[in-house]
């Protein structure tokens, strides 16, 4: 798209609007049924616990990390939820 400036890209002069629609409820599935009844369970305060599937399990990950004198040294840490991780989904839990 050109913009009035004659340089490409997105120009928000041109008036582009968003609209927001409703979102839909998740199928009613055995799955998702599952994954209901694993987010209704109680469980202790300081278990984690995946807000989209309801798994507890997770990966600690580090971004930005580099060896010196053979350690890990800098980067930031980040909490992924395994289910998600599994599916192709990287869902910070924490």
């Amino acid at each position: 798209m050109m913009r009035p400036s004659g340089k490409r890209g997105y120009d928000p002069a041109v008036g582009t609007t968003l609209t927001v629609i409703a979102g839909s409820p998740a199928p009613d599935t055995p799955t998702e049924r599952v994954r209901q009844r694993l987010r209704a369970q109680a469980r202790p305060a300081c278990m984690l616990q995946c807000h989209r599937c309801g798994c507890r399990e997770v990966i600690a990950t580090v971004t930005g990390a580099e060896y010196v004198n053979g350690r890990a040294r800098g980067g930031v840490k980040a909490w992924l939820c395994a289910g998600c991780h599994r599916m192709g989904d990287r869902v910070v839990v924490a």
